[in-house]
């Protein structure tokens, strides 16, 4: 019997696994829907005059301009950041084209990675990859055995494939935003057809309440992201560390995953660091950015994000780690709206009791 239960939660998960990735473009244009709606109703109120209303607008006039003003704007800063990208590393854009730009930013990492284990080889002791070997020599093997051809192919394709459901979800979200009241009218018939008129109510009401938190969130993790952004970019830059900006808004980036992200980001700093003005800068970098994630994990995030939503900051941590440990960095990076909405859902629960 147990092992029946087992292979029956195994299977379970194998289809939800098949339904989500076969979902998953309608999810991601759910997801840049919500996140989208708010700027195009800003702008759609600009354009025809009003406030903007992101929950239902009566009259659309105005929306098709304000969405082709916001997804236009979010390509076009995409785009900056990209250049932004090119430029720091190379010094200037390649007028070769895009060709020339991807064969001069692949020589450039080729070059760095040469130096990374050039001076691995050189400064690590040898008895530290045991047996006596010679570590560059180590890590290069390993390197080899987990990043083969094989394996890359299979991580271009992924990313390939990630590219096209990102495209379509992308699509998607214009004709959910265009075309708001027609969906908002389908939830609403939906949830006529399968629950009462009190238990309605009482879902619209939760996911009211939901949306809140959600929102909340949002803008808290994009505040506090940006807080930590400038904060590594102006002491990288103050350190003399090649590409400071970028690290800095990967920093920023990295920094939404709470309590774990902004170590990630540790990594490259540390790196460019360490490329730039050695093993002592790389240390001194480290360490202050290890500050700025103690300031902003007992200071800044606990009062821009947490508080505003609710959360204890143990509740905040325990839901990072749990969903971490099921889901990954994606676990990781819903964590704090996950748990949000847990607590709206047991607050609701427990008040209707």
């Amino acid at each position: 019997m147990e092992n029946f239960f087992l292979e029956l939660a195994q299977a379970a998960g194998q289809v939800a696994a098949v339904v989500f990735k076969a979902l998953s473009p309608l999810i991601t244009g759910l997801v840049l829907a919500y996140l989208f709606n708010r700027p195009v109703e800003w702008v759609r109120s600009k354009i025809s005059g009003g406030s903007p209303d992101p929950l239902l607008t009566e009259s659309p006039k105005g929306r098709g301009a304000a969405l082709a003003i916001t997804y236009t704007a979010v390509f076009i800063i995409i785009l900056l950041f990209i250049y932004a990208f090119v430029i720091l590393i190379l010094g200037a854009l390649p007028s070769g084209g895009v060709e020339e730009t991807a064969r001069r930013v692949y020589e450039y990492f080729s070059s760095s990675y040469n130096s990374i284990m050039s001076f691995i080889s050189e400064h690590l002791p040898a008895h530290m990859a045991g047996d006596g070997q010679d570590p560059g020599a180590v890590l290069s093997k390993w390197l080899g055995d987990n990043f083969s051809m094989t394996r890359l192919v299979r991580a271009a394709a992924g990313v390939a494939g990630s590219l096209v459901s990102f495209f379509v979800g992308l699509v998607a979200s214009v004709y959910l935003l265009k075309d708001k009241e027609f969906f908002l009218s389908l939830w609403q018939k939906f949830l006529f057809m399968i629950l009462k008129q009190k238990p309605h109510g009482i879902v619209n009401e939760v996911l009211g309440e939901i949306n809140t938190v959600l929102i909340t969130f949002v803008k808290g993790a994009l505040v506090d992201s940006m807080i930590v952004a400038l904060l590594y970019s102006a002491v990288l830059s103050l350190l003399q560390v090649r590409f400071a900006v970028v690290i800095g808004l990967l920093g920023g980036i990295l920094n939404i995953i709470p309590y774990f992200g902004p170590f990630f980001s540790m990594i490259p700093a540390f790196l460019a660091a360490l490329a730039t003005g050695g093993l002592a800068q790389a240390v001194f970098s480290v360490l202050a950015l290890l500050g700025i994630q103690q300031v902003d994990s007992n200071f800044i995030y606990p009062k821009v994000v947490g508080t505003s939503i609710g959360l204890h900051p143990l509740f905040v941590l325990l839901s990072v780690s749990i969903f971490g440990y099921f889901g990954g960095v994606a676990g990781m990076l819903l964590a704090v709206p996950a748990a949000g909405i847990i607590q709206v859902l047991v607050k609701k629960w427990a008040y209707g009791r």
